[in-house]
């Protein structure tokens, strides 16, 4: 079994069940809130298996009508959090390597003439 990549998927599911919602009465009732999710959204996040940006914690709590503290677990150790989520977490943007720049190239412009121009990086 690979990492979760959230900690709110559970509670999201047990709030959602305590409604006696379907996954896709949630999706439903979220997409009138404001948010375009669908089941399938809605099914990988309860099962871990994407991320939760702060911006749709916020819609989960209005719609569920609970805190945003409530979806995420109770007793939540952060020394024991799952090394792979933290590992995720902290390499979401690792530094991006540096292009070296092309050479600059010459390029006919008219007969006889000629322009220089750089090419430029993909």
């Amino acid at each position: 079994m690979t990492a979760p990549l959230n900690l709110v998927g559970a509670q999201v599911r047990k709030f959602r069940n305590r409604n006696n919602w379907t996954q896709e009465t949630l999706a439903a009732r979220l997409q009138v809130a404001g948010w375009d999710v669908s089941r399938e959204s809605l099914a990988k996040l309860e099962a871990q298996f994407r991320r939760v940006p702060d911006c749709e914690l916020l819609f989960l709590a209005k719609v569920l009508k609970v805190n945003v503290m409530d979806l995420f677990p109770a007793r939540l150790d952060l020394k024991r959090l799952d090394p792979a989520l933290r590992l995720k977490v902290s390499t979401k943007h690792p530094h991006r390597k540096r292009r070296r720049r092309r050479a600059a190239k010459t390029i006919p412009h008219r007969v006889g003439e000629s322009r220089r121009r750089t090419a430029r990086p993909r």
